[in-house]
């Protein structure tokens, strides 16, 4: 599904009013009535009556005064607050203010400090708030009158409805910017924007409607997007041909495990195993091949050389040897990052020339080294962490700036990045960004993340392209978790769970 950023929007809405002809107060017109539809609808279900809307001065505060006009006609209680001065609105917005005003609907200005006690006693006299005061259209950081508007919406703990986006939250990066409305329900315009996707701004935004406005869905393409968010419509998987072997699944190879650290390639395999790899091979320091080839008997698991329980650089030769046979390769779960591992990564990355997914310890051992990716055809899936120490960056700068983060990488190293978090973004090589909609918290458990090490990597060996297979393999793990949460629960699901729900999730997403 396309996503817009905020000027994206706006060119959009230039083009439908400019080429299409469309006239803008129409736009505001659906706009307006479609938030009022599903206000009068979430009334009608919860038994309220009462409704305030606190518009600003721009277009997002004119679509509330065609909120408030559709409320009124319908008899519903309605009051309208204008966060500035009145007679600052023009064009559009002022077409709808006078028309409320027409119409004897009580609009009161918020201007200065003494107008905030009324407007208190407001709120906590009415059922319904509508935020219109900011949208798309915000600037910088809500200092001033603005700021202790929206504090007291949050105060007064009433249902709450955001037009487009909740005021004070940045639509672009999901940032807030110093404060931002907690809405209940957000009713976006025509497309979803980035910031109501990504925490915190997925957390304030509460649940997101997406209100037809009269544009052509098509003039999207025009602003080329590069902003999609991943449903199950975008990841179906083709059905299998009756007469294939395991040779048209791809053969993979697993370069995991430590002596203290089994279970990570343990998970990693197994799911590339359920995930659809027709041979999966796992190589491992050979302390532990025992008990993996005991416990993955579907599996290849090679005892490699090793010094401690961690893979010495005496292996390369056999992990050049297995990865000539293999269609992809992944490397990283459990390792660690002592000894030779460094060095093992830094070969594996220069002479494999298969696709690869580093992960994990593979990580690590790059973080200083980063050039020998360059280029180079394979995935990468950092953790927040991770991402900090492969960059240099700050946690909450990461997090803040997701999407920028996340292409700037790729656009220096020009590989695919799977940047893990409570919503996966997935960076893809051409400069792209899939934002993940499947998931949940309790998949925040070790393990968690080899498992889709395994997945993609076995996605990679069936033939799928870096970016393609990331997306697949983030969407069917978060799939597949999701249906662990609803078996389990969020607090005793582990990452086992999730492997035992892959078919599950796989099964659902095939065509047909």
């Amino acid at each position: 599904m396309i996503v817009l950023t905020a000027e994206e929007m706006r060119e959009v809405e230039k083009i439908a009013i400019e080429k299409i002809g469309i006239p803008s107060i129409c736009l505001m017109e659906n706009a307006g009535k479609e938030v009022a539809l599903e206000v009068k609808r979430k009334m009608i279900e919860k038994g309220l009556k009462s409704a305030v809307v606190i518009s600003g001065r721009g277009n997002n505060g004119g679509d509330g005064y065609v909120v408030a006009r559709n409320l009124y006609n319908w008899g519903i209680d309605v009051k309208v607050f204008v966060l500035g001065n009145i007679s600052s609105i023009s064009k559009d917005a002022k077409v709808n203010l006078d028309a409320i005003r027409n119409l004897g609907i009580y609009v009161a200005e918020i201007n200065q400090k003494e107008h905030l006690k009324f407007l208190e006693k407001s709120l906590k006299d009415t059922d319904v708030i509508i935020d219109a005061i900011y949208g798309t259209g915000l600037k910088g950081e809500i200092t001033g009158i603005a700021r202790e508007v929206i504090e007291l919406i949050n105060q007064s703990e009433k249902f709450t409805v955001a037009v487009d986006v909740p005021s004070g939250l940045n639509a672009d990066t999901g940032r807030i910017e110093g404060v931002a409305v907690r809405a209940d329900v957000t009713i976006t315009m025509h497309f979803l924007k980035p910031g109501l996707l990504v925490y915190p701004g997925l957390e304030y935004a509460g649940e997101v409607i997406i209100a037809d406005i009269g544009i052509p869905s098509n003039l999207a393409l025009d602003v080329r997007p590069s902003r999609y968010y991943i449903l199950q419509q975008d990841v179906i998987l083709k059905q299998r041909k009756p007469d294939s072997h395991k040779g048209d699944f791809g053969k993979v190879l697993i370069i995991a495990g430590s002596k203290n650290m089994a279970g990570a390639a343990f998970m990693a395999a197994k799911s590339a195993i359920v995930t659809g790899s027709g041979l999966v091979r796992l190589a491992v320091p050979s302390c532990i091949q025992p008990v993996l080839q005991g416990a993955l008997p579907e599996a290849i698991v090679y005892g490699i050389e090793e010094r401690n329980g961690i893979l010495s650089r005496e292996a390369l030769v056999k992990l050049f040897e297995i990865a000539e046979d293999s269609d992809a390769v992944a490397i990283g779960p459990g390792l660690t990052h002592e000894g030779d591992i460094p060095e093992i990564v830094e070969e594996i990355v220069k002479n494999i020339k298969k696709p690869l997914v580093l992960d994990a310890d593979a990580l690590n051992a790059l973080a200083g080294r980063l050039e020998v990716i360059k280029g180079r055809k394979l995935v990468i899936t950092p953790h927040y962490g991770e991402m900090a120490r492969l960059t240099g960056l700050k946690i909450d700068d990461i997090k803040n700036n997701l999407f920028e983060v996340a292409r700037t990488f790729v656009k220096m190293y020009g590989v695919t990045l799977v940047l893990k978090g409570a919503r996966t973004v997935i960076a893809g090589r051409d400069g792209r960004l899939y934002i993940n909609s499947t998931g949940n918290v309790g998949m925040a458990t070790g393990g968690s993340g080899d498992v889709l090490t395994g997945m993609i990597v076995s996605f990679l060996g069936q033939g799928f392209g870096e970016d393609d297979a990331a997306i697949h393999g983030v969407f069917y793990h978060g799939k597949a978790g999701d249906i662990a949460k609803e078996q389990k629960g969020e607090y005793g699901m582990t990452a086992l769970d999730i492997i035992s729900f892959i078919p599950e999730s796989l099964r659902k997403g095939v065509e047909g």
